[in-house]
């Protein structure tokens, strides 16, 4: 039996199954006895298993998630999800990527971006286009990370585009590709910009609140940037170019390149969608969460009149990824609840060597950060572990500056798309399977941590 034979048994449900309930029953037994937080990490074990493995659809393993929270704990504390705005930010955000598509915005928009990437010949030069694309795509997609605070924002408006432009290939890798290669540049790529994903922000915040200790925005971009900004996004359209690419015998079936004006309700929909990007990147000043902006730009686009699509009709969009999102931040606020991730990050704060060189130091505060979260969403790990961090490195005379952004810089580095909201949204486009979702993060991650990581914390070392 071939390894991928084994692999393709072992994803059966059945045994899938099977091996989840193991892990848990053995988690449940070597951990002692402390309050519940044996049972809420056995149930967090089954359900990470169910989701790497996928022998059903995540949304579906969540539910069983809920299910099980539920009945072990509380109904409060398996629903506490659905109180998340983030939880919502994904479901409007679904919402406006169903208007902006019904809208013809897409389709108008991919439109124009291919005629300004693309020559007359490109449908006899399939790998050239789709390699121009790819970058000019990736490169767009990195740029909107200076306007809009938040990838789960940036993901939210550019999926449709990307998936119209897709359709220009009748080959499922280009299409693939040219999805996840923008997608993952807007989120990769926020790590060197402070204003471009939201655990920065709520990183930078707590070291403002708690220390009185201000990063400013320059100062970040001047650390960052370079390696884990504009380099960073350089390694995900290589890698991506890598694992996806299209048959050379394979069909580029280019749409009319017309430079026309865009229709009514194209028009409004980009203005529907400007005054949510305004909303978002004004939140220095009115403090609205995102969704906020996401609720405006729906209301907009579904309103009788003006607005662009049906309100009746959204029924047409699969909300099911909402149990996915709403399971994985019960687990979270669960291992939180029951003094699990405090616990945790108290004892894995002791093994950073303060005697050692700074850039151990800032590799062992990755690691931790990087190990929380394999076990609870991004978020919940910097809201968890930030405040702990902070006054143990005052206290070890570390630089804060530094320890904070090698935090950020685990953040951005996930494996598996239970780990990011970012990554359960691109995923619940449906453009990329699972495993395809798994296997980009797979290989990003692991060429941001072997190549520039090192590079980033050499370059802390020179500055400290």
């Amino acid at each position: 039996m071939d390894r991928w034979t084994l692999i393709k048994e072992l994803r059966s449900p059945p045994i899938a199954f099977l091996l989840a309930t193991v892990i848990a029953v053995m988690t449940y037994a070597m951990i002692p006895r402390k309050g519940n937080v044996a049972l809420m990490l056995s149930i967090t074990a089954f359900c990470i298993v169910l989701w790497i493995s996928t022998p059903i659809k995540p949304a579906y393993t969540g539910l069983i998630g809920i299910g099980l929270i539920a009945v072990v704990f509380s109904t409060n504390r398996a629903l506490i999800g659905f109180q998340k705005p983030a939880t919502w930010l994904i479901g409007f955000g679904l919402l406006m990527g169903e208007a902006t598509r019904r809208s013809g915005l897409a389709n108008w928009a991919g439109t124009r971006i291919t005629a300004h990437t693309t020559s007359e010949s490109a449908s006899g030069q399939t790998e050239r286009t789709y390699l121009r694309l790819l970058v000019a795509l990736s490169i767009g997609g990195h740029a909107l990370a200076f306007l809009i605070p938040s990838s789960l924002v940036r993901v939210l408006i550019i999926a449709p585009i990307l998936t119209e432009i897709g359709e220009i290939f009748d080959d499922r890798e280009a299409r693939v590709g040219l999805f996840l290669g923008p997608a993952f540049a807007t989120f990769y790529g926020s790590s060197g910009v402070l204003t471009a994903d939201l655990p920065n922000i709520m990183i930078t915040g707590f070291g403002s609140s708690i220390a009185n200790h201000h990063i400013s925005w320059t100062e970040w971009l001047f650390h960052m940037y370079p390696l884990m900004g504009l380099t960073r996004v350089v390694v995900v359209c290589g890698v991506v170019y890598y694992l996806f690419r299209p048959d050379p015998t394979s069909n580029v079936d280019l749409p009319k390149l017309s430079q026309g004006d865009a229709a009514s309700t194209e028009r409004r929909m980009f203005v529907f969608l400007l005054l949510g990007s305004g909303i978002w990147a004004t939140d220095f000043f009115h403090g609205f969460h995102p969704v906020v902006g996401a609720v405006t730009v729906v209301m907009l686009a579904f309103l009788p009149g003006i607005g662009v699509a049906d309100f009746q009709r959204v029924g047409d969009t699969d909300f099911s990824i909402l149990f996915f999102i709403g399971a994985v931040f019960a687990i979270g606020d669960g291992l939180a609840h029951t003094g699990f991730t405090d616990d945790a990050a108290n004892y894995l704060l002791k093994l950073i060597p303060t005697d050692a060189s700074l850039a151990i130091i800032f590799a062992v505060v990755f690691g931790i950060t990087f190990l929380l979260t394999f076990l609870m969403e991004g978020l919940a790990v910097a809201s968890v572990l930030t405040p702990i961090l902070i006054p143990y490195a005052e206290n070890a005379g570390l630089p804060l500056t530094p320890v904070l952004m090698s935090e950020a810089l685990a953040l951005s580095s996930y494996f598996f798309p239970y780990q990011s909201a970012v990554l359960v949204m691109i995923l619940a486009e449906g453009t990329a399977d699972t495993r395809e979702v798994i296997r980009t993060t797979v290989a990003c991650s692991i060429a941001s941590i072997l190549v520039l990581l090192p590079l980033q914390f050499a370059f802390f070392t020179l500055l400290y």
